[in-house]
């Protein structure tokens, strides 16, 4: 009977053997970490991923991303834009006044983007005195100190113009100082010329230009 204890020892080691074995093996099929830690394991490439709007949203996150990395300090509490940011529609380099569906759409975009470095971002047509035309936006690039109020509360200003070709649209997008108008970071982006570019461009419009000697001023309530 002095057998019978090994035995017994025996059997349950090779059962805990048989037990860890049994886990790793299972661990081994599950891919050796849980699901929720490898979500790119269950994506499934479409054509959705490579769609004109998600190109354009891509394009976008490039021009914020080499914008933030070409300051001087992009330190967002204590750097060049500790003060905050205020974008502006982008509009036609041919014509300061007139912006479209494009033109808002990237300087929109921008915004969420420089929130998404942390930056304090100023929407211009909260402030207390600026051009604001409907369904038009407002006007950073129009160069004129009227239009514009020169002492804001945010250091820097983010603008940008677009050129419109035959098969590309060249975006130049700047962040210049508020008062010495001294540029900080600038890059440009080109979009191509697909269905959705001419959807967003179709709807360009011009702001009405103020006539000589009079200034056209909008007050916001806050």
């Amino acid at each position: 009977m002095s057998y019978i204890k090994p035995l017994l020892l025996f059997l349950v080691f090779s059962m805990l053997v048989l037990c860890g074995q049994a886990r790793s093996f299972q661990s081994g099929e599950a891919g050796m970490s849980p699901a929720y830690l490898e979500p790119e394991r269950f994506r499934v490439a479409s054509d959705a991923d490579k769609s004109e709007a998600d190109e354009l949203v891509r394009k976008i996150q490039a021009m914020a991303d080499d914008l933030i990395v070409l300051l001087a300090d992009p330190d967002p509490l204590n750097g060049t834009l500790a003060d905050g940011l205020v974008v502006t529609t982008f509009v036609d380099i041919n014509n300061l006044y007139r912006t479209s569906s494009f033109g808002r759409y990237v300087a929109g975009q921008l915004m969420n983007e420089m929130q998404r470095w942390a930056i304090r971002v100023i929407d211009m047509r909260k402030s207390l005195s600026v051009v604001v035309q409907e369904k038009r936006g407002e006007f950073g690039l129009s160069r004129n100190p009227e239009e514009i109020p020169s002492a804001h509360e945010a250091r820097a200003m983010l603008t940008g113009t677009y050129l419109v070709g035959e098969k590309e649209i060249i975006v130049n997008a700047s962040i210049v100082d508020n008062s010495r108008g001294e540029l900080l970071s600038g890059t440009t982006v080109i979009f191509p010329r697909n269905a959705l570019g001419n959807w967003m461009l179709r709807d360009s419009a011009s702001a009405r230009k103020p006539a000589a000697g009079v200034t056209y001023m909008k007050k916001l309530e806050m």
